[in-house]
């Protein structure tokens, strides 16, 4: 059996006191060329046959638009039904843990990375007002699949270092979750979201989405090439994570999050952010922000996975695939240590029930995380 590495630092993430009492860091402002090219344009992608060239068609509508000199254009673009005008991936692969654990490079970093020219705030700029209300049915219970227990997310509108870096994903199964960057080409998110076993299949990662684009400007998205994991047939599990390879190196010009292992010894410490698309703000289409909660209990799983347990961080449809994370270095270092799997009911002494939502995280993860990283690197 395959002994999984820790990987991170062991002693506790920064407090959140002292991480809310730093300044911003202001970046350079200098948007990279590779980013200005992505953000004045959007992508369609058609499948032909090898000799194949597909026709666009291109006129000008003639009564629309005429003011000011301006023309209004309608553009036909051929979009097969199966993609619908996506970028179809390539592989979707599932392996034992031994594989990942032998093909990770210990000299590969953990860390997060920030580029010189985007601004590091340690707070997002919140939507005032925005809070989510209580989900609850008619009799009063909570909602499932994940629970919500009271109003602790805020909708934000930010794309500085590290809120950007978390996005909207879409499948071509018509699902839509969470997730972030890890690396150049890295995306980490819930094993659920992946189509597994489709053919063809697709998935887009869009980074800081809000209202149907990226904040960073329309073009600014991937579809994903490739992605490694576990499928868990829709079971709340330690192992719910997947990788995903990006064909657009989005975390050269954004940066990434960093990861870490998790301990125990962490438990009910208020350290753990959340950032996700639950579908009851605003329809999934503002990210949600919560920070402060805890986690209050863990349960190992096999494949190196562990159940980190929260009673107090709340979620809603959307938000699978989310990253629970803290700040190292003196707050300076966003680490991801699980992802949004889901909801549990959990058997309590004398007939008593505690609900909590669950984090995919472990050693497991962080190790899969790390074999990304020294496998896809940009």
């Amino acid at each position: 059996m395959a002994v999984h590495r820790f990987i991170g630092d062991r002693h506790a993430p920064t407090p959140l006191p002292k991480l809310r009492a730093r300044r911003a860091v202001l970046g350079t402002g200098e948007l990279p060329e590779s980013l200005q090219r992505m953000a004045r344009a959007r992508f369609l992608y058609v499948e032909t046959d090898a000799n194949g060239r597909p026709e666009v068609h291109v006129e000008a509508l003639e009564h629309e638009g005429r003011h000011a000199g301006r023309h209004v254009w309608r553009i036909g673009v051929p979009v097969d039904r199966a993609l619908r005008g996506a970028r179809a991936g390539r592989t979707l692969e599932r392996h034992a843990p031994e594989r990942f654990l032998a093909e990770v490079d210990e000299t590969v970093s953990f860390t997060s990375y920030r580029p010189d020219w985007i601004d590091a705030l340690p707070m997002p700029r919140l939507i005032l007002g925005s809070s989510a209300p209580l989900a609850r049915r008619f009799d009063g219970r909570r909602v499932q699949p994940l629970w919500v227990y009271d109003s602790a997310r805020h909708a934000f509108e930010d794309d500085s270092w590290p809120w950007g870096l978390v996005g909207r994903i879409f499948n071509n199964r018509g699902f839509s979750g969470t997730g972030a960057l890890i690396g150049d080409r890295l995306v980490i998110t819930a094993g659920h979201m992946v189509p597994w076993g489709d053919s063809p299949w697709w998935i887009r990662f869009v980074p800081a989405y809000f209202n149907g684009t990226s904040l960073f400007g329309a073009g600014v998205e991937s579809y994903v090439s490739d992605a490694r994991g576990y499928d868990v047939h829709g079971n709340v599990t330690g192992y719910d994570w997947a990788i995903l390879q990006l064909y657009e190196p989005l975390g050269s010009a954004l940066g990434y999050f960093g990861y870490n292992s998790y301990s125990s010894d962490w438990n009910d410490l208020p350290v753990w952010s959340n950032i996700g698309y639950p579908g009851d703000i605003d329809n999934a289409e503002e990210p949600a922000f919560q920070q402060g909660f805890t986690i209050n209990d863990t349960d190992g799983d096999s494949n190196g996975g562990e159940e980190l347990e929260s009673e107090n961080c709340d979620l809603y449809f959307g938000n699978s695939g989310g990253p629970c994370f803290a700040w190292w270095n003196n707050g300076t270092d966003p680490r991801i240590v699980g992802v949004v799997s889901g909801q549990e009911s959990e058997y309590k002494p004398l007939f008593s029930t505690r609900n909590d939502n669950v984090f995919a995280g472990g050693d497991g993860f962080v190790n899969l995380c790390a074999w990304g990283r020294a496998n896809w690197p940009a």
